[in-house]
């Protein structure tokens, strides 16, 4: 089964200096839930005990008021924290705990990894689902990112190694390799977060899966650290697509979670808009939207319901009264 971790609410931090607030983190926490996503990652981007930090960004909230407010907003969610040794602490961990925390993903680069274990372990004995998140996993070649995954097998406190395109780096060539390598050797989850800095941060994403990757990382409009990680609008209809979608929540309702509740708060553009996203999904020619425009205008209906509709029926030569046809009877279905 493949599991989504919506990170909108940490990695999505770092566009907007650390401030998410907590009815910010409420609201978008619940939206989330309702669309169907059941791990949704919140705190500031750097993790447990970054917040009071000035030298890395002071958040808006402490970890406390961030998980609370989460767990409070989706109660049956399972709630996720960031944490890197040298910037959190156990105690940083306890207090995570307090607040609601059920998942810690402890990260840190692909070199240094031995220093995840004393935290993982302690949050594993503290009853919580451990992950660790190999940072800049390209800076070692595919065997050697299958070695450590196999050293960190052995601590038994791992639920899911990740491997992190800290970068944005690497292509989908690559990611296969280094999941496909490790899948064979390692019987731990592994999962795959990456960055869109070449524009490859889905089809990444993809090929992890294919490549026995259980786990991704996706973020609402793509926004996160940098260029931005994985877009979630189109993850969730590539995997729909797939038929291995682990929410089946109509496109739609995603374009408008995204436009009242993310978009507003975006202080640069990352990611594709919902008529980008829409005008791929649908197979739309975009020379026709002056007609799509008119019909919508004229039947007071939303323009991308006619898009689909009308390419589904012709997206090579769509006529005017096509549009005019398809738009009448969405109306008319209300």
């Amino acid at each position: 089964m493949i599991h989504i971790l919506e990170n909108t609410l940490r990695d999505g931090s770092y566009v907007i200096d650390f401030q998410f607030d907590k009815v910010q983190t409420a609201n978008i926490t619940k939206g989330l839930f309702e669309l169907g996503f059941r791990s949704i990652e919140v705190g500031h981007g750097l993790g447990l005990g970054a917040w009071n930090k000035a030298h890395i960004g002071l958040s808006k909230e402490d970890d406390f008021t961030y998980i609370r407010s989460a767990k409070e907003a989706a109660p049956d969610a399972e709630i996720a924290a960031f944490f890197i040794p040298g910037i959190g602490t156990t105690e940083d961990i306890d207090i995570a705990i307090e607040a609601g925390l059920s998942f810690l993903r402890v990260g840190t680069n692909v070199d240094t990894f031995e220093k995840a274990e004393p935290f993982a372990a302690y949050a594993k004995k503290r009853g919580l689902k451990v992950a660790l998140n190999l940072m800049k996993s390209y800076g070692v070649k595919s065997y050697e990112f299958t070695k450590i995954a196999q050293h960190i097998r052995e601590w038994q406190v791992a639920d899911i190694i990740y491997l992190v395109d800290s970068a944005g780096c690497m292509m989908p060539n690559e990611v296969f390799e280094y999941i496909s390598r490790t899948k064979e050797r390692v019987d731990t989850h592994l999962g795959f977060h990456g960055h869109n800095n070449l524009s490859m941060a889905i089809a990444n994403s993809i090929q992890a899966i294919e490549a026995g990757a259980s786990y991704i990382d996706t973020c609402v409009r793509g926004m996160g650290r940098s260029a931005g990680n994985a877009q979630t609008e189109i993850a969730i209809y590539l995997l729909q697509k797939m038929g291995i979608s682990p929410i089946d929540t109509e496109i739609y309702k995603f374009y408008e979670f995204a436009n009242e509740f993310i978009v507003p708060l975006m202080l640069q553009p990352q990611g594709l808009t919902d008529e980008e996203i829409h005008i791929g999904i649908s197979r739309f020619h975009t020379s026709y939207l002056p007609m799509v425009q008119k019909a919508a205008q004229k039947y007071q209906v939303d323009k991308k319901r006619i898009i689909k509709q009308v390419s589904d029926i012709n997206c090579i030569n769509p006529t005017e009264d096509l549009f005019m046809e398809v738009a009448s009877k969405l109306q008319k279905n209300g």
